[in-house]
């Protein structure tokens, strides 16, 4: 079992390179790295958590956990408002990347609460191959974490890729001064789509590589979407 000084170290993301560990945090997370049999090395609660979630703590029992108190968790946790329960785990180990398969890649997503959003996004569309470009936001921030909800332990590749990694997929941005969606045929093409960050979009490096821009008409009013939500709309498209 780990010390808690290690946990607080796993706040930054040096220490989680390092260690090849992260934060899960939440009932919900928490019960999603157990079900998918994660590598868990501890688990840290509240007594009043434990009292309230006597079913997730039968789970629990069976990994080295400690209470602690509610003034600990604090401490432990990066959150602002702990949810009374969190665990750490080792980085999973995925399959290799799969180059039949289609793929998300993320260029320069920064915000953790939509990377965690397009993590379950994703993978309630069937994608569970995720890249993202070395200025994205590190997927096992704890934020990003509590964002996607057990998500990571679903995923069967999650990795850093370059531009060339994604060469030989017929490759789509997300603009919205792109093709509309709606009228996109891809013809049982694999294909890589690309999502750029909330505040820049898509970068010059990635816009060279692209094959066809895509777009969601606008009906009503508002000048943009969440990148999340946006990519939510276009999978739903591209995977009927």
């Amino acid at each position: 079992m780990i010390s808690q000084k290690q946990v607080k170290s796993l706040h930054l993301k040096k220490y989680r390179s390092l260690n090849n560990q992260f934060i899960v945090e939440g009932s919900r997370s928490v019960s999603s790295a157990i079900d998918a049999k994660a590598i868990i090395d501890s688990v840290f609660y509240t007594l009043d958590f434990s009292k309230k979630n006597p079913t997730l703590l039968e789970k629990v029992n069976r990994i080295p956990s400690k209470i602690v108190s509610s003034k600990e968790i604090r401490k432990l946790s990066p959150s602002a408002n702990p949810s009374g329960i969190l665990a750490t785990c080792k980085i999973p180990k995925f399959e290799p990347f799969n180059k039949n398969k289609n793929i998300i890649f993320l260029d320069n997503v920064s915000d953790p609460g939509n990377l965690g959003t397009i993590l379950r996004t994703a993978l309630w569309f069937g994608i569970d191959q995720i890249g993202y470009s070395s200025k994205s936001i590190d997927p096992y921030n704890p934020k990003v974490v509590r964002s996607a909800m057990g998500a990571h332990f679903s995923i069967s590749w999650l990795g850093e890729l370059s531009l060339d990694d994604i060469k030989g997929y017929k490759i789509l941005g997300a603009d919205h001064r792109g093709k509309s969606i709606h009228t996109i045929n891809i013809d049982n093409q694999r294909w890589a789509l690309i999502m750029g960050s909330e505040a820049q979009g898509i970068s010059k490096s990635a816009h060279s590589c692209i094959d066809e821009l895509i777009g969601i008409p606008k009906v009503g009013e508002g000048e943009s979407l969440n990148v999340g939500v946006s990519m939510g709309i276009l999978l739903h498209e591209l995977t009927k």
